[in-house]
């Protein structure tokens, strides 16, 4: 039978799991793309093949496209359109009402001028274009740029999608084998008509031009400064939207190789960059991009997209990316690019491609220490992730050295999210038990120790907690470190504090939960540790350990209070009561612990987990039972049978608790309290009872 005393049996279910986790930062939430429900007419597709245009046509199809680059007025529109379909009835059997045309045009043109919009006189004219495209009319080319510019006016991009020419021009687009010159308008059109203009997008999303657009950028003859602006937009809108299963797999390089386009606007890169997000996102086009090692040229874009490559471009007359661009953009490439590649490096075909020893881990070694902040994050981030073995980060540290050069990083805290990429790879890093040493120095702990002050960003507060968690886990030697001085000046009023001093201290001043409950994980990793090293170590030596624990950190069940009086994890609940029981085995641990239980709630919370009866207004956590933690390990996802086997495992725990606290402090509580601790320990008869016993138990505002 077990005894009143062994918890060995019925420790917590499990050890906290050390499951690694992708040290990937999380941006900030996009604006989701708005559609409409409204579909573009529908019409036969245009096959139209005009002759194969030379190079001499291409510039002229540009000139042309540069001529009418100022927007239009509305009657500079109808009156234009007018002047060409009188050419094109001159040239062309149109088999049309040319003089009710004429008239319709100059009523349109009238109207327009106060703000009118003739849709049917639009929708004629789309009738015509359609008619001048089959004949390969020159005309039609010329009609369509007028459009393009008049497009530029936001008060004409409705009615044009209203008449059907929007429809026309997509159709145009999709079509195979469409001349430059036939291209040039319609692309323009459609990229101004799509702009700020939800149903017109959403008939582009529908008219499924992304393979088109590929296609298109895959013709050597097809660069344009003005024009692939248009390309871009178009590719960015259909890309998000467009099932990309119909693009050919080399797509994905076809769109990372604009990337590398000299002179490219900085508003365009971004959207490259964003259609490179959409592409990665299917696992053919990853597999593509990885195979054909395509990750330096985005790493090139967070270097040229550096404010001090921009500053250095025209002195080391190297490429530049845009004109002036302004830092807000710039920062959104780099972020966005960081993010692209912190997904794709979390891949396990990344990890396949990518060993220790490999070219890009070199070079991601060497960004580690780069002047660029967002080099060092994009690093860490890609690094972190394939570290997510132990051969791997034991190359890492025992290899590369890595683990120095994060240390480096950590001691600069001028740039929060260097610091939390660093502290997340050098977590994942410290899983392996060989490396605990070797990163757990005093310098190491010294180093995380000063994340805790006041004005440091809570999520890299926690971060800072989760690594000390995993540096102590089974490591005896790191839980002393923690419990150094803070001074060796036995004079020094430090002296009396250790780095776990300012730990407890960050545990009563931070608001943030999830931090708050990683410090009672740290504890209870503390407790754990030390108790398994007492098999291997001589007792004086273990006892002074705990000597050392529980006499310079009379506080050092607080947060273990904290996890026992919240409902929310079941898993942190039950670490707390482990921890607290093994405390009680000792007389200085049974103070530490009676000193909690001083409070009203928490001595409810004890009384409420032996007998099943729960308190009426005293269940709820002191600091709340909300907060961040992780499913998959606090429990929050168990099954009921495992949620039931928590809750004997717990009461056990909180019976040995019982039991040590009346051998070791009875003496010191209250005769109620101490008799309703012996009938607890006896076990109530009845429910009856076991409400009975709550109700003493909260008859008292306080043990004495």
């Amino acid at each position: 039978m077990k005894s009143e005393n062994d918890i060995s049996e019925v420790l917590l279910p499990q050890n906290p799991q050390d499951e690694r986790h992708n040290s990937t930062i999380s941006p900030p939430s996009q604006e989701s793309r708005a559609t409409s429900a409204e579909d573009a007419s529908q019409q036969p597709v245009l096959g139209h093949k005009g002759p194969d245009v030379d190079e001499a046509s291409l510039a002229l199809a540009f000139d042309q496209l540069n001529f009418y680059e100022e927007p239009l007025m509305a009657e500079r529109m109808f009156l234009s359109l007018g002047v060409i379909i009188q050419k094109a009835v001159e040239g062309y059997d149109l088999d049309i009402d040319n003089q009710r045309i004429q008239d319709a045009l100059s009523r349109a043109d009238q109207s327009s001028r106060h703000g009118g919009r003739e849709i049917e006189v639009l929708e004629t004219i789309q009738t015509i274009l359609d008619r001048l495209l089959l004949l390969g009319s020159d005309h039609f080319v010329e009609a369509a740029t007028i459009l393009a510019n008049a497009s530029r006016d936001e008060s004409w991009r409705l009615p044009f999608g209203q008449s059907g020419l929007l429809a026309l021009f997509l159709r145009i687009q999709a079509t195979e084998g469409v001349e430059d010159r036939i291209l040039i308008p319609c692309l323009r059109f459609i990229g101004n008509t799509c702009a700020d203009t939800e149903r017109a997008q959403h008939a582009f999303r529908m008219s499924g031009l992304c393979p088109a657009l590929i296609e298109l950028l895959q013709n050597p003859q097809f660069r344009a400064p003005d024009l692939l602006t248009y390309v871009y937009s178009l590719l960015d809108i259909s890309s998000h939207q467009y099932d990309l299963a119909a693009c050919p797999d080399n797509s994905i390089q076809t769109v990372v190789e604009l990337l590398q386009v000299d002179d490219v606007e900085m508003d365009d890169l971004l959207l490259i960059v964003n259609t490179t997000s959409a592409f990665l996102h299917l696992d053919r086009f990853q597999q593509h991009f990885i195979e054909n090692d395509l990750v330096d040229t985005l790493l090139e874009v967070i270097d040229r997209s550096s404010p001090a490559y921009q500053m250095n471009v025209a002195q080391a007359s190297l490429p530049a990316v845009g004109r002036d661009p302004d830092e807000d953009t710039l920062s959104s490439v780099r972020s966005a690019v960081t993010q692209i590649l912190s997904d794709l490096s979390a891949t396990d075909a990344f990890a396949a491609r990518y060993s220790i020893g490999s070219s890009l881990v070199d070079s991601l070694t060497r960004r580690l220490v780069s002047q660029q902040q967002q080099a060092r994050i994009c690093s860490c981030l890609m690094l972190g992730n394939l570290a997510q073995s132990d051969p791997v980060c034991l190359a890492m540290v025992s290899r590369l050295g890595l683990h120095d050069i994060l240390l480096e990083l950590l001691e600069d805290q001028s740039h929060p999210q260097v610091s939390y990429a660093a502290l997340r790879f050098l977590r994942n890093l410290a899983l392996p038990a060989e490396n605990k040493p070797i990163i757990g120095t005093q310098r190491a702990v010294e180093i995380i120790s000063r994340f805790w002050s006041v004005d440091v960003n809570p999520q890299i507060q926690h971060a800072s907690v989760c690594l000390l968690k995993q540096l102590l886990n089974k490591s005896i030697g790191n839980v002393r470190w923690l419990l150094e001085s803070l001074s060796p000046d036995p004079d020094s009023p430090a002296h009396e504090k250790t780095y776990l001093s300012l730990l407890l201290l960050l545990f009563g001043r931070t608001d943030d939960a999830a931090t708050k409950f990683e410090i009672g994980r740290t504890v209870v990793t503390i407790c754990r540790c030390i108790s398994s090293a007492s098999q291997g170590l001589p007792p004086e030596s273990t006892t002074a350990i705990w000597h050392r624990l529980y006499g310079m950190h009379p506080n050092i069940a607080a947060p273990l209070a904290m996890m026992i009086s919240q409902s929310r994890f079941p898993v942190l609940r039950s670490e707390g009561w482990f921890a607290l029981a093994l405390m009680a085995r000792s007389r200085e641990g049974s103070a530490a612990v009676s000193e909690v239980f001083q409070q009203l709630e928490i001595f409810s919370v004890l009384v409420s987990t032996i007998t099943g009866q729960l308190a009426t207004s005293n269940e709820r956590s002191p600091t709340g039972s909300t907060g961040g933690s992780d499913s998959s390990s606090s429990g929050i996802d168990s099954s009921p049978q495992q949620l039931q086997e928590m809750k004997v495992k717990d009461r056990e725990n909180a019976l040995v608790l019982v039991n040590e606290l009346l051998r070791h402090t009875g003496d010191n509580l209250s005769d109620i309290r101490r008799s309703v601790l012996e009938d607890l320990l006896r076990g109530p008869q009845s429910p009856e009872h076991a409400q009975e016993l709550m109700t003493r138990s909260q008859s008292e505002e306080r043990l004495v």
